[in-house]
């Protein structure tokens, strides 16, 4: 059932179409707002030639997306919106080109410019652009729009089968921060999921924490864990683990999924203080390098203190971007 609006309203959405579950909650969430939704990957070739050709940022992915676009999604067709969530394989004379086939043409990026380059080519030639980082908003003047929540508000009474949970894809520093905020808290039950990409990154990362990944062997996994298993520890959790990458400064997902199942948050990322959705009742901030001390006692006082938070959902996050 729509929420609003003609659903007679058509929208093109552009979007990295294997991350996670996050296409199936953003076609879902404009079919819920009204529009019929065609859904096209961001880059082509699809798999793993396109990632590939699309990270390194080789000119032929640009052309080679432009012209499949063209042929398969823009010919003797038009849209009231072109979402491009993302868009690795977007170059400028796409986005002129999409502009000549749709009303309004909007760009986010869930990544930094530093992750994600491609758009500092096009997003002033889009209608409008948006993103999640907040340096990436102070730097470039762009706006920025927070993520969701894709979870429904937990209004059970909160069962808390671990202290401490974290489930992260091993980057960066993650691992260090993880294993330093469980040693400086001993929490006394906790639920750790360490996943891994592939082969690759598992070595890469191996050879950089080698006495790490031999504590936290038994944690580390090549497939990430199941959704429903995700909602679950997240929900039965007191608190959970977030690092942000060190080029990143958007708030992730699993913080607003957090809040939303009453599970408060450990975070590296000091730009949640500057969003209305996170405060002292449900977060705080420590960085690999800060006293132990202070999280000790920032952390006794986020525990005793009633969990406030606003809810942020997808509806909210899509009118955000293409309005109502």
């Amino acid at each position: 059932m729509a929420l609003s609006g003609n659903p007679q309203r058509s929208c093109l959405l552009i979007i990295q179409k294997d991350f996670y579950s996050f296409e199936k909650h953003v076609r879902i969430a404009l079919t819920d707002l009204g529009y019929q939704v065609t859904v096209a990957n961001h880059e082509y070739p699809e798999g793993a030639l396109g990632k590939i050709l699309g990270k390194l940022q080789v000119p032929y992915i640009f052309s080679s997306t432009s012209k499949y676009l063209a042929e398969h999604y823009l010919d003797n067709k038009y849209y009231d919106v072109v979402l491009i969530i993302k868009g690795r394989g977007i170059s400028a004379s796409l986005i002129e080109l999409l502009k000549k086939h749709a009303t309004q043409v909007v760009g986010y990026n869930y990544d930094s410019f530093k992750y994600n380059p491609s758009p500092i080519k096009w997003y002033k030639l889009a209608t409008s652009y948006y993103t999640f980082d907040y340096k990436d908003g102070d730097n470039y003047n762009v706006p920025v729009v927070e993520l969701f929540s894709s979870t429904p508000v937990n209004t059970d009474i909160k069962e808390i089968r671990y202290e401490i949970s974290a489930l992260v894809r091993n980057h960066s520093q993650r691992l260090k921060y993880l294993n330093k905020v469980i040693n400086i808290l001993k929490p006394n039950s906790y639920f750790i999921y360490i996943f891994e990409q592939n082969i690759l990154t598992f070595l890469v990362n191996f050879v950089k924490n080698p006495l790490l990944y031999l504590k936290y062997w038994k944690y580390i996994h090549f497939k990430p864990l199941k959704y429903s298993d995700y909602n679950d520890v997240i929900k039965t959790s007191g608190v959970t683990i977030d690092y942000a990458h060190h080029r990143q400064t958007g708030i992730t997902i699993r913080c607003y999924e957090a809040i939303n199942m009453q599970t408060k948050i450990i975070s590296n990322n000091t730009y949640l203080s500057r969003s209305k959705y996170f405060n002292d009742t449900n977060s705080l901030i420590f960085n690999i390098n800060d006293n132990e001390e202070d999280l000790v006692k920032s952390y006794n006082r986020l525990k005793n203190n009633d969990l406030v938070a606003k809810v942020r959902d997808i509806h909210s996050f899509i009118e955000d971007l293409i309005g109502k």
